[in-house]
């Protein structure tokens, strides 16, 4: 498509704590960035699919809600239940010298 890769820096890498969520509002594309355990972090839109409410992050669970419908995501994206149609999009995460970044 000849666009460049939107690359967004989203902070240290120490100042994520594990099972933690940070929404990062990107314009159009807010996301979030959760930290599984030491090495993995996943990111991932923050728009439910289903007509486009912010999710909110369910720590004890460790999914996604959403406060319009009640429909719930996994971390992967996958819908669990509610009517979402599809699952959320996922996002290429890189750590490089201690900071992540999130290739939209």
């Amino acid at each position: 498509s000849g666009m460049a890769e939107r690359i967004v820096r989203v902070g240290l890498l120490e100042d994520f704590k594990i099972g933690e969520a940070r929404l990062v509002r990107h314009g159009v594309q807010p996301f979030y960035v959760v930290r599984l355990d030491a090495t993995r972090i996943v990111a991932l839109s923050a728009v439910c699919t289903h007509v486009r409410c912010i999710l909110g992050y369910d720590r004890e669970r460790r999914g996604f809600v959403c406060p319009c419908h009640d429909g719930r995501f996994d971390l992967a994206g996958n819908v669990l239940s509610g009517p979402p149609p599809r699952a959320l999009p996922t996002y290429a995460v890189s750590v490089r010298a201690g900071e992540v970044f999130v290739q939209l």
